[in-house]
């Protein structure tokens, strides 16, 4: 959403954020502007990280050359790559990175994909409703890196296919301005136009958590998981990534052959639960490719988590079906028809809970706890603390104190301080108190893995102190500082998944259209941005099954 909130991201162990500019990003609500990529770009270098900047939406012609100048500005901000949709900046004057497909740019099958590999990208981001299965056989059709999410909101429609926002609401989705009319109000009618179920959340469906299956998508061949979120608040970013950052280093802790791909360990401070912040009921949607109850037709935000139905009330107070573990402050949630309703809780004992407003509570009600007060109050004040560990070097050339610090990664510095620094009276004492100070790192980076000297002399604590500040510092600057990105990806067209183009290719400008003309296209038919109208055109295909 915000460099303040990809700061945090990284300081609770991603690996990679992902962000928009200020325009032509997926999520038109969520822009930055280049400062705040230089400051989270700063941020990432330090951990080793990778910052990605979503070029991701379908271009007009008009919108090409400021395309190119916002990609050149992020360029010079610091990201490491692009997350692209629209062929047409492969045409362009782009910076020399990595381009990464984006999701919208409908990664659904091994043909796709390896189209995608012969276009110049490094990275797909494959479609989110593929199974594991699927997901194998893309890896089985090309080299390239493949990511997919593994957390957070899912789209009804399949990827970059989905027009039902355009042609309801005139907001294009592959334009960064979906309305979300899936999480509306619906109704199904029949041929003869009787209503089989009114008012429903029909086309809402749960988010996405493969947090139990990482193991299994880096065994089919994904390389990068990658977590939804950017119009999530800052306590879903906290919780969310501290939640796979420990499922993941539980997995590489097992199975080292799969290596991290960024430094520091993190020490959270709290108990992540992906069910304390948003969510709208958790699945694995179609990872083992069998067919599953999706919907949430109940309601399309947070519920929380179940804590009972209503049995009886009296004035402010309800009696539960059992004694919930709740307190005063957390938040209820329940369905009162087709409208989500909400209240406080004021005190709770056993089944008994008195709550703020009992209005619209009736008998046989669910109640869900959508706000954790004491947990929510725990997570902000959780310290999270990502270190990455140093080994030091004290020794005493020509006369001198001098520590040398190296990283995880070989980065090293070296710090001296003059004067004649007599050998030890005590050598272990002397050890002893090098170690303490110097390992005193406090709020920095760094953590101290471990210490050589090779020979003991007394060195004031103060000077000590002195030489592990300045050698810490000198480490952060080093780390910090620009260094050399990755490389584009060499073009050779492969041939096309097919030759004739419909609209759902999304080819909105001339540039996309030449690129798919030399790369075979007999027929190219305008993006449903450019079309009069789409009536009589399927505008959304889905994997969810009313019926089922």
């Amino acid at each position: 959403r915000n460099a303040d909130q990809g700061i945090l991201a990284l300081r609770c162990g991603a690996d990679a954020v992902y962000m928009g500019g200020e325009k032509f990003g997926a999520r038109q609500a969520a822009g930055c502007g280049p400062a705040d990529f230089e400051r989270l770009a700063s941020e990432a270098r330090l951990w080793g990280a990778k910052v990605y900047a979503t070029l991701n939406t379908v271009l007009f012609d008009r919108e090409l050359e400021p395309a190119r100048r916002l990609a050149w500005e992020l360029y010079e901000a610091g990201v490491d790559a692009f997350i692209v949709q629209d062929m047409a900046l492969l045409e362009l004057d782009l910076p020399p990175l990595p381009l990464h497909a984006s999701t919208q740019a409908a990664c659904d099958g091994p043909g796709k994909v390896a189209f995608l590999a012969g276009a110049g990208f490094s990275r797909a981001i494959l479609a989110r409703e593929l199974s594991l299965g699927e997901i194998r056989a893309v890896r089985a059709a090309t080299d390239l890196e493949l990511e997919c999410f593994v957390f957070g909101a899912l789209c009804v429609g399949e990827s970059g296919r989905c027009y039902l926002s355009g042609a309801l609401c005139g907001r294009s989705g592959n334009r960064g301005e979906c309305a979300q009319p899936c999480r509306a109000l619906w109704s199904l009618v029949d041929a003869s136009g009787r209503a089989l179920v009114q008012d429903r959340h029909l086309l809402s469906i749960r988010d996405l958590d493969l947090s139990d299956h990482l193991e299994a998508l880096a065994d089919a061949g994904i390389t990068s998981f990658k977590i939804e979120g950017r119009l999530k608040d800052a306590d879903y970013v906290k919780n969310i990534v501290s939640h796979l950052r420990r499922r993941l280093d539980a997995l590489i802790d097992r199975r080292p052959e799969f290596g991290r791909a960024s430094l520091g360990r993190v020490a959270h401070g709290f108990v992540p639960d992906p069910l304390k912040t948003f969510q709208r009921g958790l699945s694995t949607y179609r990872l083992d490719g069998t067919r599953r109850s999706m919907g949430t037709p109940e309601a399309a935000r947070h519920l929380g988590e179940f804590i009972g139905t209503v049995r009886s009330l009296q004035g402010d107070r309800v009696l539960l079906d059992h004694a919930p573990d709740l307190h005063p402050g957390d938040g209820l949630a329940f369905l009162d028809g087709a409208d989500l309703a909400g209240t406080a809780v004021n005190a709770a004992a056993g089944r008994e809970v008195s709550v703020q407003d009992p209005s619209r509570l009736r008998r046989g009600v669910k109640l869900f706890r959508n706000l954790d007060h004491q947990w929510l109050k725990a997570l902000r004040a959780a310290k999270v603390e990502r270190r990455i560990a140093v080994r030091g070097l004290l020794d005493f050339p020509e006369g001198r104190a001098c520590l040398r610090l190296e990283d995880e990664a070989g980065l090293a510095v070296e710090a001296c301080a003059e004067g004649g620094f007599a050998p030890a009276r005590d050598a272990e004492a002397s050890r002893k108190a090098a170690r303490d100070a110097l390992g005193r790192m406090g709020d920095t980076p760094f953590a101290l893995a471990d210490l050589r000297m090779d020979e003991s002399r007394f060195v004031p604590v103060s000077r000590l102190n002195a030489l592990r500040r300045e050698a810490v510092a000198a480490l952060e600057a080093l780390r910090r500082a620009p260094r050399p990105r990755g490389e584009r990806r060499p073009r050779s067209l492969g041939p096309l998944p097919a030759a004739a183009l419909d609209f759902t290719w999304n080819v909105a400008n001339q540039a996309a259209r030449a690129f798919y003309e030399r790369a075979g296209a007999a027929s190219i038919e305008p993006a449903a941005e450019l079309q009069p109208d789409l009536k009589g055109r399927v505008v959304m295909t889905t994997r969810h099954c009313l019926r089922y």
